[in-house]
């Protein structure tokens, strides 16, 4: 009987202790996502960071190119009535011209996900790849969608008919919401 008491008393300090283990896992990483938000929510990317001007965005990229893992990217910017940079759109230079909808554009943007996943982990909202018949002119298709704080950035494919026909190309969308 002494040993049944003994068996039971170790069973549930183990209990206990796994339970509060896996807490303090949790907590951890939770913390670990916060401290990912508080660093990188106030950047649109790479060096520029919301809030700064037009002025300053043009010194650090001047010839309005960034290169992501060695992909090039057009960029737009947008200013709010403060003149501070407020949304980012990045069009991956490879598409720019690109008539073809299919594999070759979806590859694209699976690069471009790819590069947001390394620093911000799997997207929050997922999608999948448009159909080229539900696709409008002059609109994304935002295939993914990371959450960072006040931070939303939004990766797709967008349509624009021109008189050479239909152009497809991938982009990525970045903003951050003052409240």
């Amino acid at each position: 009987m002494k040993n049944k008491h003994i068996y039971i008393s170790i069973f549930f300090s183990a209990t206990a202790l796994l339970f509060s283990c896996t807490r303090n896992e949790n907590k951890k990483a939770d913390s670990i996502s916060d401290s990912l938000i508080k660093a990188t929510e106030g950047i649109a990317i790479g060096k520029a960071k919301f809030g700064i001007s037009e002025k300053e965005f043009n010194q650090l990229y001047p010839d309005s190119l960034v290169d992501l893992d060695g992909n090039l990217y057009n960029v737009s910017t947008y200013f709010d009535s403060s003149k501070a940079l407020n949304e980012v759109y990045l069009i991956d230079t490879t598409t720019i011209d690109n008539t073809r909808f299919g594999k070759a554009l979806f590859d694209r943007m699976n690069l471009l996900k790819q590069h947001f996943i390394k620093t911000y982990g799997m997207p929050q909202y997922e999608r999948g790849y448009p159909k080229q018949e539900k696709m409008q002119n002059g609109k994304s298709f935002d295939a993914y969608l990371w959450k960072v704080g006040k931070k939303k950035i939004f990766v797709g494919v967008a349509l624009e008919e021109t008189n050479r026909g239909n152009i497809y190309y991938v982009l990525a969308h970045i903003e951050r919401k003052s409240s």
